[in-house]
């Protein structure tokens, strides 16, 4: 069975997927500046899925961090048996791309936007609950057409503790109460509340402009929490960056 590497190279996390076949078998995360795991990492991966010594193995790369994306190929180049694609050099995603500055658009960007295309249907938004939270909107015709950025979940309630004088670090948990009762509570509450809320309003502007049946769907590693917060997402793909790469290697 022909096995592909998709790997998602973000800010914060490095995503990494053993597909054999059209099925994700095997799925790590690394922090993206440990760079003495890539090695490891990828000689699992190929273990777990009983590679023979003989089978060569495609990887796929979508990268927003060129210095992470330098280093694990000088790891991948280590290894004699693997056919690389990076998106963007060597594969172009096939998707119409509207942004004025279309170099400006990070591939994982337009890869979750075409895997939503394909999934899912258009048009759609793709709401990637990661280091940043970004918004990509598809049109009807199933075109990109550019979307927002904005802080993360994590990053914003980091924020909270470093930009202020007396308020704490604070884990991200579940929120109880959209009136917090203590600092903590008000903390996560202000910002998982916060963050849906924002969602939700969007979401509405969005369908006004694209219609009705627009689909919302979250992904990245925080969006099945935010899932509970946000009424408008009608779907969950932590795996959407994984499948649009598997998408495109076929």
């Amino acid at each position: 069975m022909k096995q592909l590497i998709a790997v998602d190279i973000g800010n914060t996390n490095i995503t990494i997927g053993l597909f054999g076949g059209y099925k994700l078998l095997k799925k790590k995360k690394i922090p993206t500046h440990s760079y003495y795991s890539y090695r490891k990492i990828l000689s699992g991966l190929c273990i777990s899925g009983h590679r023979k010594s003989g089978d060569m193995t495609d990887v796929i790369i979508s990268s927003v961090v060129p210095l992470a994306l330098a280093r694990f190929m000088v790891e991948l180049n280590k290894a004699s048996r693997y056919n690389s694609l990076i998106v963007g050099r060597d594969i172009k995603v096939p998707i119409k791309n509207l942004y004025r500055i279309k170099g400006e658009v990070g591939q994982d960007r337009l890869v979750n936007a075409y895997a939503a295309e394909v999934l899912y249907g258009h048009p759609c938004v793709i709401v990637d609950f990661g280091t940043a939270i970004t918004f990509d909107v598809v049109s009807g015709k199933g075109e990109y057409l550019g979307g927002l950025i904005l802080p993360g979940i994590e990053m914003s309630l980091t924020s909270l503790h470093k930009k202020t004088a007396m308020l704490p670090s604070v884990e991200l948990k579940s929120a109880v109460s959209i009136i917090g009762r203590d600092t903590v509570n008000s903390m996560r509450g202000g910002i998982l509340f916060g963050f849906g809320t924002m969602c939700d309003g969007l979401a509405e502007r969005y369908r006004i402009i694209l219609g009705k049946n627009t689909k919302i769907i979250a992904t990245g590693g925080n969006a099945p929490l935010i899932k509970r917060y946000a009424k408008s997402i009608q779907i969950v793909d932590e795996d959407l960056t994984l499948k649009g790469l598997k998408l495109l290697s076929q």
